[in-house]
């Protein structure tokens, strides 16, 4: 028994690509930046759990405002 057919779910996948690309960039701004509010890993932890709820809220309330790490500092 097929409840949704794959061409009901062809029309989803832009917003799938899209919720994949805010969590990516949510997480590897937890990593690369300060944070505030909670610690990285609570951040990650709410970003993960709380799609895409977590995400927006970390981008609007837990962004650091200090200097930006650049890869060069991370060698």
């Amino acid at each position: 028994m097929n409840l949704l057919p794959a061409d009901a779910l062809l029309p989803l996948l832009p917003v799938f690509v899209l919720l994949i690309l805010l969590i990516g960039w949510a997480l590897v701004d937890i990593a690369r930046g300060p944070v505030q509010h909670l610690s990285k890993i609570v951040w990650a932890i709410v970003v993960l759990l709380f799609i895409p709820a977590g995400a927006i809220l970390y981008l609007v309330l837990g962004r650091g405002r200090g200097p930006r790490l650049r890869d060069a500092d991370l060698r």
